[in-house]
């Protein structure tokens, strides 16, 4: 698999990795201090709660709060490290990659946890990889990816936990599945003509075709919310870029392209993409080889990209809120990495977090209500 595998291997932590390096001096001013801080009222106003990585405790484990900071909850409580995967599609669960280590083994299980309390399910086998899960649209079901019986492949099991079925089979492995929005089709990655190509197959498996071909790699597919345009990451320019094309693989073309010119140089790095719930616009990061990390939305209706001004130190991992206003993403400019509120054009910075160790990975949970104490 080459360079694919090493992406994938495993993806979550190399999200961690991107918080970390040397950080920055912390700045003197407390953020609920700047005058262009969200209100409290205002962000009580905001909907759905913020799920997250917490190492506060030692371990990486999945906490919750809303995004006003208040009601703040340790979701997983368990040895080993936890990270919040997909949301189900009605806000009432998370999908949690529970990894377990020793000194020899590694083992990945999916757990689903209601957001509201109550008793938790392992949904899928437990293997060394059982990751990247992609839920139907209904929350019926949900796909994955595990090396439950081969380097890796594709299942689909029910939400209920039955219903196992594997859906691809190749020994050189597939990867990262997105199920469309009306649920009928999943987009996937697979090295099954040698390096990594972006595919297409219908809901039950059949009909499998392949969209990119190109001499490197391609990964990360999205579909868009009105379910017309797919969204993936490619190094075939020699660095990662974002790429848009519809679902049957025509109308290739780069999100960056009306980005200034410094985005177009060989040592800057884009990832993280993240649709709005509209589909306007897409958030991502944007990282150079020295080590800056920044995040850009682009508008795709009015083909502009720009910068979210939040400030001296690293920005990574955005996250829109269910009505497309505001973003969560991570961020070191006061120290060590903590989760930052904003609203979607990058005014009324606001910290959220304020804990020992690194907060990072938001997962913006749709619906009402607040995570029980």
């Amino acid at each position: 698999m080459k360079r694919f595998g090493a992406l994938l291997a495993p993806v979550l932590f190399l999200a961690l990795a991107a918080c970390g390096g040397d950080a920055p001096r912390a700045e003197t001013a407390d953020a609920a201090a700047r005058p262009d801080t969200l209100t409290l009222a205002e962000r009580r106003g905001i909907q759905g709660w913020i799920a997250w990585v917490s190492e506060r405790d030692g371990d990486p484990e999945v906490y919750l709060a809303r995004p006003s900071g208040e009601g703040v909850r340790r979701l997983t409580v368990r040895p080993g490290a936890d990270f919040p995967a997909a949301p189900t599609p009605d806000g009432t669960g998370l999908l949690v990659v529970a990894v377990t280590e020793d000194s020899t083994d590694h083992w990945e299980e999916m757990v689903l946890y209601p957001v509201g309390g109550g008793r938790t399910a392992r949904l899928g086998p437990r293997s060394a990889r059982a990751r990247a899960p992609s839920w139907s649209p209904d929350g019926r079901w949900l796909v994955f990816e595990s090396d439950r019986a081969s380097f890796r492949d594709l299942y689909r099991i029910g939400r209920d936990g039955g219903g196992l079925r594997r859906l691809t089979d190749n020994r050189e492995g597939n990867f990262e599945p997105a199920v469309s929005p009306d649920g009928g089709w999943i987009a996937f990655a697979s090295s099954r003509d040698g390096n990594a190509e972006l595919y297409l197959m219908r809901a039950d498996g059949s009909g499998q075709r392949r969209l990119t071909a190109f001499h490197r790699d391609d990964w990360g597919a999205q579909w868009s919310p009105d379910g017309g345009t797919l969204l993936f990451l490619s190094n075939r320019e020699g660095a990662d870029r974002i790429f848009l094309m519809r679902p049957d693989g025509t109308g290739l073309r780069k999100l960056g392209e009306a980005a200034d010119t410094g985005a177009a140089r060989a040592d800057v790095q884009e990832a993280d993409p993240a649709w709005s719930p509209d589909g306007g616009g897409i958030a991502y990061t944007v990282r150079t080889r020295e080590g800056a990390s920044r995040i850009r939305v682009a508008e795709l209706r009015m083909g502009a990209v720009r910068e979210l001004p939040v400030g001296r130190g690293k920005a990574s991992m955005p996250a829109w809120s269910p009505d497309g206003r505001y973003l969560a993403f991570t961020s070191d400019r006061d120290g060590d990495p903590e989760l930052y509120l904003a609203r979607a054009d990058g005014t009324g910075l606001t910290r959220l977090t304020r804990a020992p160790g690194p907060d990072w990975l938001p997962r913006w949970i749709s619906g009402g209500g607040t995570p029980p104490r």
